[in-house]
């Protein structure tokens, strides 16, 4: 369903527009209207080569997708931290290990 309202939104913007594709990445130029205050979709500074608009804003659902993407990305720093932590000290283990049987 999403895949669908994401292709029908690319077809609406290309219809007037030249849109590239590069490999796996999508582009297009547009004609930037800049007022005081310029607003931008998140879509359009994430799919466009050039970044238009000082401001950009967010619908509810992309809000939530971002901050489900940080809480995951903080939980997978937090057990890459923990495994870190192990390796160094089985680390420190074995040299210490290694110095001992090289001493006796």
């Amino acid at each position: 369903m999403e895949s669908r309202s994401f292709r029908k939104f690319l077809e609406e913007k290309s219809t007037n527009i030249k849109v590239e594709r590069q490999g796996q990445r999508i582009s297009w130029d547009e004609e930037v209207k800049r007022d005081k205050y310029s607003f931008t979709g998140f879509l359009e500074f994430a799919y466009s080569n050039k970044t238009s608009g000082d401001y950009i804003y967010l619908d509810r659902s992309t809000a939530f997708d971002i901050l489900d993407r940080i809480n995951w990305m903080e939980r997978r720093i937090k057990s890459l931290m923990l495994r870190l932590r192990i390796l160094l000290l089985l680390l420190i283990v074995s040299l210490a290990a290694a110095a001992w049987g090289w001493l006796a």
